[in-house]
């Protein structure tokens, strides 16, 4: 029954990708910026017991250098990535004249490390290394102007996006006999998949009616060679094994609590990339995340879910023991407020989108749709592709997605890398200016009025590039304050004539868009910490909110901003996998937004508290 009660319903959106959904995990920026915010991946999940309890952690070191995943200083030798090269310049002699020439090959190389350390209640659940390593050939037949990867046009749904998804999982050794071996494997087979996919695309656009967007499949950039060097990850795992075993004691202790968590990982994901047209890159982005995680049901039956995520670049700025114990105390401060909290009931009228809430907001309403890629497809609904040059937000908003900056205000952003999946340089993108719209994020896939590539073609282990978001930076010139921008809440709620407004402060689980132009333009953002605001400047927490609407229609009733910037980071599942991004926007007052209950469970509260109680 438990089980039921604890598996986190916002996993299952990962299974909708293909449908133009996109799944944003939370995670906050740190202390600084109030410690809000979750991932679905840190929600504990019930169980009877606790396998990998006990568990020596000498039984699970894995020898990394033996792996070929050592350090690798930047003007080092990588064999690796020589053998990557080597196999390149063998097969462009055979793939590049054959009867169907390929007229570009590429070879993308994820190597992923992860230590991972997990406990629920006192005890280790789960302690575990990891080294993974997974190839994606990426061989075109046709011409820049039309190639094997154009989509295939249907009346039905198209996945064309996976067109050129080929990938696989090569040996962990630095044999480059071996690695050459595997490579040509790989290659021989994309060969061929390209060649059927030709023969599809010019069949297809014989038979098939002119195209909306007739721009050529691949553009014409230049690769850069970026060589970053590789460190190991470094973790003292028995000072955070004691450390989480002591908190997750301390944060499952209260009968209330239903189910908890608290974990550590530290993942590196090394990308090797060589092309045919001279691309040649190695990047690293290690990422230290520790989430603290606790669940309790309402006497309605709905399940409460609060937690806190750090994520850093270094293992030395992740929280001491007494930044720990605040998080535990505060999280638990909010569950048991939230389960007193009168039920919310639908709503329409003003409300103010707090930093974190806002970051989600614009990221899940804009950032979706003004990736170039979707831009290009026919089934997508295309929402600002024709608004270019005009007024989308109030005078003075300005929103860039800008991949070459690392912090904001010292805090890391973690959506930024040197150089994309595709080797294009990355750039700092202008979407909108004074409001009005100006441009896209693109990847090598041209649309209408943009043949180059601005740096934004984006990829997880095993899927193709295509345009993605960043780091997504929100502002506006003459930015109210806090205090100002409450005072045009509460201005909205008397002209409306409306009970209260609505503070939505913070975000647990993301959010999803939907882009596909056969379902409804729509959106919703799951907010936790949601305050009605009365006349009076009362405010009162209420539970079980999701905030909903449509892009253009929410757009428009965007008033103002405060200059109260704060940070969200998440992790955004969509076509090419699950990328990091950062959004960094300020509170933002909307003259009319909607919002629904939350669906809730159905099961009562468990019969008898839990026995550690003694109750």
């Amino acid at each position: 029954m438990l089980q039921r009660v604890f598996v986190p319903r916002r996993g299952r959106l990962s299974m909708c990708y293909p449908l133009g959904l996109c799944l944003l995990l939370a995670a906050c920026g740190g202390a600084e910026s109030q410690g809000d915010g979750a991932a679905s991946s840190a929600t504990p999940v019930a169980v009877s017991s606790a396998p990998g309890s006990g568990v020596p952690l000498a039984e699970v070191q894995v020898d990394y250098d033996a792996l070929g995943a050592r350090s690798i200083g930047a003007d080092a030798v990588d064999p690796v990535l020589e053998a990557m090269g080597a196999e390149l310049e063998r097969s462009r002699g055979a793939y590049f004249s054959a009867a169907e020439p390929a007229y570009f090959l590429a070879y993308r190389l994820f190597d992923n490390r992860h230590l991972r350390l997990v406990a629920e209640s006192g005890s280790l659940r789960d302690v575990g290394d990891g080294l993974s390593r997974t190839l994606n050939v990426e061989l075109r037949t046709g011409d820049h102007r039309r190639d094997s990867t154009h989509p295939i046009r249907t009346d039905g749904f198209n996945f064309g996006f996976l067109t050129g998804a080929n990938s696989t999982h090569l040996a962990l050794s630095q044999d480059q006999a071996l690695l050459r071996d595997q490579i040509w494997k790989a290659t021989d087979a994309a060969y061929w998949q390209a060649v059927e996919e030709i023969a599809k695309v010019r069949a297809n656009v014989a038979v098939k009616v002119d195209e909306e967007d007739d721009s050529d499949s691949f553009s014409r950039d230049t690769p850069t060679r970026v060589l970053e060097a590789v460190q190991p990850l470094t973790l003292d795992r028995m000072l955070w094994s004691s450390r989480l075993k002591t908190a997750s004691a301390r944060l499952g202790a209260d009968p209330r609590v239903l189910g908890s968590r608290v974990s550590l990982s530290a993942e590196d994901t090394m990308m090797r990339l060589v092309t045919s047209d001279g691309g040649q890159v190695r990047t690293a982005a290690p990422v230290y995340r520790l989430d603290v995680s606790a669940i309790v049901k309402a006497e309605d039956g709905m399940e409460l879910v609060r937690s806190r995520r750090f994520l850093v670049r270094d293992p030395g700025e992740l929280p001491d023991a007494a930044a720990l114990d605040a998080a535990v105390d505060g999280l638990l401060d909010e569950l048991f407020a939230l389960r007193e909290a009168p039920l919310a009931t639908a709503y329409e009228g003003p409300a103010i989108i707090e930093g974190e809430a806002a970051g989600v907001f614009f990221h899940e309403v804009l950032g979706h749709r003004v990736e170039g890629d979707r831009l290009r497809r026919e089934e997508d609904q295309q929402t600002f592709k024709n608004k270019l040059g005009e007024r989308v937000l109030p005078s003075g908003f300005r929103v860039s997605f800008d991949p070459t900056r690392a912090q904001f205000e010292g805090q890391a952003l973690h959506g930024g890398y040197a150089v994309d999946a595709e080797g294009i340089a990355a750039q700092a993108v202008d979407v909108i200016d004074d409001g009005i719209l100006r441009g896209f994020l693109l990847s090598r896939r041209p649309i209408e009025g943009f043949p180059q590539s601005n740096g934004h073609g984006r990829a997880a282990a095993g899927y193709p590039p295509v345009a993605r978001q960043s780091n997504l930076l929100v502002s506006q010139d003459g930015a109210l304050s806090r205090e100002e921008l409450k005072q045009r809440l509460l201005e909205q709620v008397q002209a409306q004539g409306k009970p209260w407004g609505l503070l939505i402060r913070s975000i647990d689980a993301g959010g999803y868009t939907v882009v596909g132009r056969a379902d409804i333009s729509s959106f919703k953002v799951n907010p936790e910490m949601v305050y009605r605001v009365y006349p009076d400047g009362r405010e009162e927490l209420v539970r079980g909110v999701d905030l909903i609407g449509t892009p253009l229609t929410l757009f428009a009733e965007v008033e103002a901003a405060a200059d109260d910037a704060q940070i969200f980071h998440g992790w955004c599942g969509a076509e090419s996998g699950m990328v990091p991004t950062s959004t960094v926007a300020p509170s933002i007052l909307l003259r009319r937004v909607e919002v629904q209950r939350k669906p809730r469970s159905q099961d009562r509260p468990p019969l008898l508290p839990a026995p550690e109680t003694g109750a």
